[in-house]
């Protein structure tokens, strides 16, 4: 793509920000239950600077683990491949049909099961393209 383009910097600023989220929303369960942990007597200033700081302790070894176990970015691929598909695409389609399933209409309930099916179709696809690019990797020695 054109570098001076529009869209090229849109693509860009997608593929540098998603990342940067998923971390973000990946560890909110972990801080909210800690701050839920820490003690009521606590003051809020004190428990947000103990979580924030958790956090980015969390973020950092993340971040180590990345740089320094070589095939951490196969690892995390097939496993995001396998987990994320399924909570993105096929459980939400599932609980809301299992929910809602008597007061919806026919149309509904075939247009969710095909949105099931091609999460599910994403997820096998990812996770044998995933397995596979990892067992290519290790094969050849190019695991970094």
């Amino acid at each position: 793509m054109p570098p001076h383009q529009v869209a090229t910097k849109l693509a860009l600023w997608a593929a540098v920000l998603t990342p940067m989220t998923k971390y973000a929303l990946n560890i909110a369960p972990f801080t909210i239950q800690l701050e839920n942990h820490l003690p009521s007597s606590m003051g809020d200033r004190t428990k947000m600077l103990i979580c924030g700081i958790a956090g980015s302790v969390l973020l950092i070894v993340i971040l180590i683990l990345a740089l320094t176990v070589p095939f951490f970015q196969y690892v995390t691929s097939l496993t995001g491949s396998m987990v994320s598909v399924g909570i993105v695409i096929i459980f939400p389609c599932a609980f809301y049909l299992r929910i809602c399933g008597e007061q919806i209409t026919r149309d509904d309930v075939v247009m969710h099961w095909m949105i099931i099916a091609l999460g599910v179709d994403i997820a096998v696809c990812g996770t044998l393209s995933s397995a596979d690019y990892l067992v290519q990797s290790f094969q050849k020695g190019t695991l970094v």
